[in-house]
């Protein structure tokens, strides 16, 4: 038999249709996670701009001689460290804030593995206790997720890049 007509005309409906209720634990564990991290990561860029000449030529000449003008990548360093962890923490841009981000934490992983190496990683035991690139690996990973998934619903632009 054929199909009835009611059957025929009955709306496509998603099986996500992303106006579901929230899932309130995992909303404020991103927040939790992105506000800590934002947090913990703006004192490295005014720490930058304490000494800015030394530190593009003690880091960003010493260690990527392939960057021109190291002081303007001193700023440029500092400015994403102080800007992008606002521009994530309140939810606005926050994709473009965790890309700047990650990219920044790359350069400060290439910069700990040349100077300290992988000091045996993953199992071994460095003799200061903790991988001296452990903080901007973590960080890195946690902007990597930011990139991905968005700020969260917790945030004042969730849907927006």
């Amino acid at each position: 038999p054929a199909p009835s007509r009611r059957a025929m005309s009955a709306p496509y409906k998603a099986m996500d249709d992303g106006g579901s209720r929230m899932n309130v634990p995992a909303e404020v564990g991103a927040l939790v996670l992105r506000l800590t991290v934002c947090v913990t990561v703006v004192h490295h860029g005014l720490q930058k701009l304490q000494n800015p000449e030394g530190f593009a030529q003690n880091m960003v000449a010493k260690w990527f001689p392939f960057l021109p003008a190291p002081l303007f990548w001193t700023y440029a360093a500092a400015g994403m460290e102080i800007v992008a962890p606002i521009l994530l923490g309140l939810g606005v841009f926050a994709r473009l804030a965790a890309l700047g981000l990650l990219v920044t934490m790359v350069f400060a992983n290439a910069f700990h593995f040349l100077f300290t190496g992988s000091e045996g990683y993953p199992l071994g035991v460095p003799a200061s206790g903790a991988y001296a690139f452990e903080p901007s690996l973590l960080c890195g990973a946690i902007f990597a997720y930011f990139l991905f998934a968005g700020p969260g619903r917790l945030s004042l632009k969730p849907g927006c890049c």
